[in-house]
């Protein structure tokens, strides 16, 4: 059995049209510091993380380098990959890369998070890297305690969903490899 190798893919590849902001979200500064630079600080301090895969869009990349990882002197590997059209390309991709390079898919393990989510703790990366090594896959989630309607396209309410069994999911997403590429691979087979 060979040792485990685990992989973080931090997807920072959207524009941010929502936010209506010139500077794409994942760059704004946070107490001076670059939203994304502080992602990437979160998941070196896990000592169970070796490479980070980093996907931003293609003209972005010499900026990452120099704004986002250079000033800030991490020690894990930080690997620029390019970012797709949506957000599932762009994982795509950083899975693209980790799959090139893993000796045992099996005894790979890869989690998928937001760039513009920095106060992800330390435990939860923990735990839900247990997880998926306990399980296969592992994501966290938040049982909602909001009352639930679903609605009718006129938006009539159509009834009260039991919110005992809603939760919000959150990222990180994380998966043996070989699992989320049959995921990958599924979708791309069925679409």
């Amino acid at each position: 059995m060979s040792p485990l190798k685990i992989f973080v893919i931090i997807v920072a590849a959207g524009k941010g049209v929502r936010m209506g902001s010139r500077t794409r979200k994942q760059y704004l500064a946070l107490g001076g510091i670059p939203v994304l630079s502080r992602t990437l600080m979160t998941f070196e301090r896990c000592d169970r993380i070796h490479d980070i895969i980093l996907v931003v869009p293609k003209e972005d990349k010499n900026f990452c380098q120099e704004q986002i990882i250079d000033p800030f002197g991490f020690r894990k590997p930080i690997h620029l990959v390019n970012g797709g059209k949506e957000r599932q390309a762009s994982v795509l991709n950083g899975l693209e890369w980790i799959k090139d390079r893993a000796a045992d898919k099996k005894e790979t393990i890869v989690l998928i998070h937001d760039g513009v989510r920095p106060f992800v703790g330390d435990k939860l990366i923990e735990d839900c890297i247990g997880g998926a090594i306990e399980y296969g896959a592992c994501i966290p989630a938040l049982q909602i305690s909001d009352t639930v309607k679903q609605v009718c396209p006129d938006l009539n309410v159509q009834k009260t969903l039991d919110r005992q069994f809603l939760y919000t999911v959150q990222t990180p997403q994380v998966f043996r490899l070989d699992l989320i590429c049959q995921a990958f691979d599924h979708a791309a087979e069925t679409s």
